[in-house]
């Protein structure tokens, strides 16, 4: 599919379609061609990602914490627990 960039304001969704359809779209300015938009390729995770990934959201396993809900009410609390601390 090709658009002028003029035709990008009014056609938006005509290139919205192409990309889910899987088309690449050509924009051109006078003529002469700007760029090509590609639809995104789905990410894969390899198995070293992953192991790296597992590692990482699991290096405080170890930690005694019961909740994350109570651990994050912890850390926002601050350092006054009162007015009186003003």
């Amino acid at each position: 599919m090709q658009l002028s960039a003029s035709q990008l304001q009014s056609q938006h969704k005509a290139l919205i379609d192409a990309l889910k359809r899987g088309e690449a779209v050509e924009i051109t300015y006078h003529g002469q061609t700007l760029g090509v938009v590609q639809p995104a390729r789905p990410s894969v995770n390899t198995k070293e990602q992953e192991s790296a990934m597992a590692v990482f959201f699991g290096m405080h396993r170890n930690l005694s914490i019961d909740s994350v809900e109570d651990e994050l009410r912890t850390i926002r609390q601050g350092r006054r627990s009162s007015l009186r601390d003003l």
